[in-house]
């Protein structure tokens, strides 16, 4: 009978072990295809997040006024777009760029003889993540369109951006999943990157490789493996997988591990005795299918609070590996959850968190009003530039630490990416949309210590209003960034987004396109305003004005596109315009017998290019024209700007003749000292002194004391905005050379002029 129970039992512990070693083989199986697919979809959601975060920062760049501006100006100036995208790049830890035009002609690239035309752009439009190949090397790319007006249909460039694959399958991510990670193009038969040691690399791209959505199996340096593949993108537009390998008897170490336990344990049982065998065999068999229930739960993601009890011991092992096995699957999604939604650096939400937590504001309307603010740290590439990229990443640190601080309304603060921060506060009233803003501000009245430096931080922050100024996340994220960007130029530490700064910025990018083109089309118009010499009561000289008559804005001042023509180098073209175009004037009146003078304004950038005075020379010699007729001003900015330069233009310009005048003066930081070394004729006093000169007793001393100086000096003196009679008795009271303003004539056309200074003699006669 004990022979009988002993077979029995050993009947019992062969069933028992083979029926364990089936099910947890079987979960151990399913368990790593549920491993691999879930390392597959974090490789997936970590590239993807590299695209979604680089196309929303080529978004971001595609609407930048000067990113726009310089590719308009590319023709011209393919270094400063090479050098703004160079810095980008360096920025958004890219690896290869392209800026295309809107014919998909390279404008400027960072790589030389390659590849990228319409074809490409093509591709890169559709859906999903695709691969471009370069020198052997292999890029995640993204492509985004850049339109200088927003609204217009017509994409008038486009931006192309990658990263080098290996860098985004480093040996972190080998932790993280803990499985080898390869990108495997089975077109090609080739491997794109792979985290495994260069040896084994090698070898895999000679192994045959079957992509099927089960696991497969390989040898590589005598060790088995075993795969799993999912789709990641596209190149030249055939599919791209993740191989995700690891070594078979790892993936299976715990399995056998436990049936020896097991085994071991049940053989040792049966010997001891028949009757606790057959009793603990009832102990055993419904505490283990309770186990394979909950590993097969856990498979499917349905974790449990409290495992099965047992006293044997057996069960007990089982139980814990199990328990093990769920907490470091829980402990790696939580992982994966910190990578997907969290700022590695800062510790801060990241961008796709904001837009979410943005979201699910607005679906959820659990705000009536919704704040957004972007937030970016001024001056923070010089920063890095200077102390390093390591002190650049400790100072975002310390303003996430700064941050935290915030006592208010609870906030919800991300990092949106390189320096530029993201803040939302919800359920706000209208009234406390500034005193967010100043508040924020104060956080960064204290300096931060960045290693042995105090450094005091300013930020400028753009802040937009739910539903106010847009209805979507990404409506208000855009208006936040575009009322950032114009309290940058303003120099402002905040700004409400109004919709007069979007208009503004089109309309300066469409001026900015057609000011060359205005040129050639005739728009441009010289005025000219004459110039009274007091003491003779004469009129020899006039100052040249530019009146821009646009065909659908109308009239434009020159004090809005003469600073854009600076901006964008467009100043010289249009420099030369008017000194053509007022030497064709001087030869066109001498011819009338018309004895007079032009003044023409030059800017700073004029008067450091050493062409000018060869242009000038050629346009004298063209109309036969004597230098003293043409006068030059430059306002005393200029000069003290880079007054090297400036004194050597001048120089030669005052060489061959030329009359020089210091425009505006009085308004800058002149030096009197450089002001003696310059070879000037004439001092033409800012019209901020002269306007209300006959009543106001502090304007006559300083008129009087400039007057003086310049007489000093041996220079002629110019009063602009003189207005009225008594202003023009004083002028000639205190011997002032000449006087300008619409006491006399405001600037007319050519034609009228001529009847004003007709009419003038006529009248003195």
């Amino acid at each position: 009978m004990a022979f009988i129970f002993l077979i029995l039992l050993m009947l019992i512990v062969l069933v028992t072990v083979l029926f364990v070693w089936r099910a947890t083989y079987s979960h151990s199986t399913e368990q790593l295809q549920s491993h691999i697919k879930t390392s597959a979809s974090v490789v997936e959601e970590k590239v993807a997040n590299t695209a979604s975060v680089l196309s929303s920062n080529l978004s971001t760049l595609a609407k930048d006024f000067s990113i726009k501006q310089l590719i308009a100006t590319a023709a011209n100036d393919k270094k400063s777009l090479y050098s703004a995208m160079e810095n980008f790049q360096a920025r958004s830890e890219t690896d290869i760029f392209w800026v295309l035009d809107a014919e998909y002609g390279q404008l400027v690239s960072s790589q030389q003889n390659s590849e990228m035309d319409e074809a490409w752009i093509a591709i890169l439009k559709q859906p999903g993540l695709h691969w471009y190949a370069h020198k052997q090397q292999f890029y995640l790319l993204v492509a985004v369109p850049l339109k200088f007006v927003e609204s217009s249909m017509q994409n008038n460039a486009w931006l192309v951006m990658g990263v080098l694959a290996e860098k985004l399958f480093e040996q972190k991510l080998v932790a993280l999943t803990d499985m080898q990670v390869s990108v495997y193009h089975p077109a090609s038969a080739s491997v794109i990157t792979s985290t495994f040691a260069p040896r084994l690399a090698v070898e895999l791209s000679d192994k045959p490789i079957k992509i099927s959505p089960s696991t497969g199996q390989l040898q590589l340096a005598s060790e088995n493996y075993i795969y799993g593949s999912s789709q990641l993108g596209e190149w030249r537009q055939s599919p791209v997988f993740t191989l995700l390998a690891t070594q078979e008897a790892r993936a299976y170490l715990s399995t056998q591990s436990l049936i020896e336990q097991l085994a071991i344990i049940l053989s040792v049982a049966a010997l001891l005795a028949l009757i606790t065998a057959i009793l603990m065999s009832r102990t055993i068999t419904q505490p283990l299918e309770d186990l394979i229930a909950i590993a097969k739960n856990i498979s499917h993601g349905h974790y449990v609070k409290q495992l099965p009890q047992s006293n044997t011991k057996e069960v007990v092992t089982l139980t814990a590996a199990i328990n093990d096995m769920q907490n470091g699957i829980i402990e790696r999604e939580k992982e994966i959850n910190q990578l997907a939604f969290f700022d590695e650096l800062t510790g801060l939400p990241n961008r796709i968190q904001f837009s979410q937590h943005i979201n699910a504001s607005i679906d959820n309307r659990i705000a009536k009003k919704l704040i957004v603010l972007a937030m970016d740290v001024d001056r923070f590439k010089e920063i890095n530039d200077t102390m390093s990229h390591q002190k650049g990443d400790q100072l975002l640190q310390l303003i996430a630490q700064r941050l935290a601080t915030y006592d208010g309304n609870k906030p919800f603060f991300a990092r949106l990416g390189g320096d530029e921060f993201g803040i939302v506060f919800n359920d706000c009233e209208d009234e406390q949309v500034h005193v967010i803003a100043k508040s924020i501000v104060a956080l960064f009245e204290q300096p931060f210590a960045v290693g042995e430096l105090n450094l005091d931080i300013d930020v400028s922050i753009g802040v937009a209003v739910y539903p106010d100024h847009a209805t979507t996340e990404q409506g208000l994220l855009q208006c936040a960034d575009i009322a950032m960007y114009s309290c940058k130029e303003q120099h402002f530490r905040y700004a409400l987004f109004h919709p007069d700064l979007n208009k503004y910025s089109v309309l300066r990018l469409r001026l900015m396109s057609e000011l060359k083109g205005a040129l050639t089309a005739g728009q441009l118009k010289l005025y000219y305003q004459p110039k009274l010499t007091i003491q003779d009561n004469k009129i020899d000289t006039a100052e040249c004005l530019i009146r821009w008559i646009h065909p659908e804005h109308g009239f434009i001042a020159p004090d809005d596109f003469i600073p854009l023509a600076e901006q964008t180098g467009a100043i010289r073209y249009v420099t030369h315009w008017a000194l053509n175009a007022a030497c064709a004037q001087l030869k066109l009146w001498q011819l009338k017998q018309l004895n007079i003078s032009l003044a023409v304004n030059i800017s700073a950038l004029d008067l450091v290019d050493m062409q000018l005075p060869v242009y000038i020379a050629a346009l004298l010699k063209k109309y036969d024209l004597s230098a003293y007729l043409l006068t030059l001003e430059v306002t005393e900015g200029a000069v003290m700007g880079n007054p090297e330069n400036a004194l050597q233009a001048l120089n030669t310009l005052r060489n061959m003749g030329v009359i020089l005048s210091i425009d505006d003066f009085g308004t800058g930081f002149s030096s009197m000292a450089q002001l003696k070394k310059m070879p000037v004729q004439e001092l033409k006093i800012d019209k901020a002194f002269v306007l209300d000169l006959a009543k106001n007793k502090d304007d006559q001393i300083m008129v009087k004391t400039l007057v003086s100086l310049a007489q000093n000096l041996s220079l002629q003196t110019v009063a602009e905005g003189v207005e009225d009679l008594a202003t023009l008795q004083f002028l000639q009271s205190i011997n002032c050379t000449k006087a300008q303003g619409y006491y006399l004539s405001k600037a007319l056309p050519a034609e009228q002029f001529e009847v004003w200074y007709h009419n003038f003699y006529q009248v003195k006669s």
